[in-house]
């Protein structure tokens, strides 16, 4: 479960810590090759630990025993469960490794983040991406603030599990995107178009736009469709790390019903 999944991040290191029994076993379940080791508060023993030992073994993973004084002062919280691990932190994709991965993907599903600034609306889209089933994030290069300690934390640790490409140019890539079938659609409160009328079946990007200002100018032109979430009540807008929620979870249900 996503949601149990911690990250303390380690400035000028490539490691990190995550820690809570449900973290390691979605790390341990997905990507069992970003785990170094695993330690364990003492005297502690059940259904559960025990699960996690036998798949540690499996994957040939380094498991310790250390005492709760140990892991509180590592994870800096008493509710901490027990656990702890030192995973690696992946590597970001560049623009020619991100459009190879995309490439084997049948009906891809990317999110596109154009500058926000704010590390916690990132990291609460990362989040929300992870358990959309975004295949890949990207981001400016010269505009992100993925790798900040706050969006390691807010993202309950996707930004460990989910693949993020950093490109140096957006638009290039959007094209490079438009010429693999990938539709761009892209969000706006000028959009003609209410969220709900799109179809997103297809092979797809999604734009979230900056905080206030919404997407650049250029990168809207570069859009197939341009959409909006209609607000009822007096608030102009939903803070941006909702309204991604709201677009992926549309996305989510049309390629769900599409399944049946």
């Amino acid at each position: 479960m996503i949601n149990d999944l911690f990250l303390l991040p380690k400035p000028m290191n490539e490691k990190v810590y995550i820690y809570g029994i449900n973290a390691v076993f979605d790390v341990l379940k997905n990507k069992p090759e970003q785990l170094i080791e695993v330690w364990l508060k003492n005297g502690v023993s059940n259904k559960r630990f025990n699960k996690l030992i036998d798949l540690t073994q499996q994957h040939h993973i380094s498991l310790t025993r250390v005492s709760g004084n140990k892991i509180e002062q590592i994870t800096g919280t008493s509710k901490n469960q027990g656990v702890v691990a030192v995973v690696k932190q992946p590597k970001h994709l560049d623009s020619k490794t991100a459009l190879n991965f995309i490439r084997k993907i049948h009906t891809p599903l990317i999110l596109i983040l154009d500058g926000l600034q704010d590390p916690r609306n990132v990291g609460a889209c990362l989040r929300t991406a992870n358990a959309s089933g975004v295949d890949l994030i990207v981001t400016p290069r010269n505009r992100a603030v993925i790798n900040t300690p706050v969006v390691s934390k807010v993202s309950a640790g996707a930004s460990a599990l989910i693949p993020i490409a950093e490109i140096p140019n957006l638009v290039r890539f959007m094209k490079e995107l438009k010429q693999l079938g990938i539709w761009i659609f892209g969000t706006s409160n000028q959009a003609d178009h209410n969220y709900w009328d799109a179809d997103y079946t297809c092979p797809m990007a999604i734009i979230i736009g900056s905080e206030g200002k919404g997407m650049r100018a250029l990168t809207t032109k570069h859009c197939d469709y341009l959409i909006s979430i209609p607000m009822i009540g007096q608030i102009e807008s939903l803070n941006v790390s909702v309204a991604t929620g709201v677009l992926l979870y549309e996305v989510v249900r049309q390629r769900s019903s599409n399944l049946v």
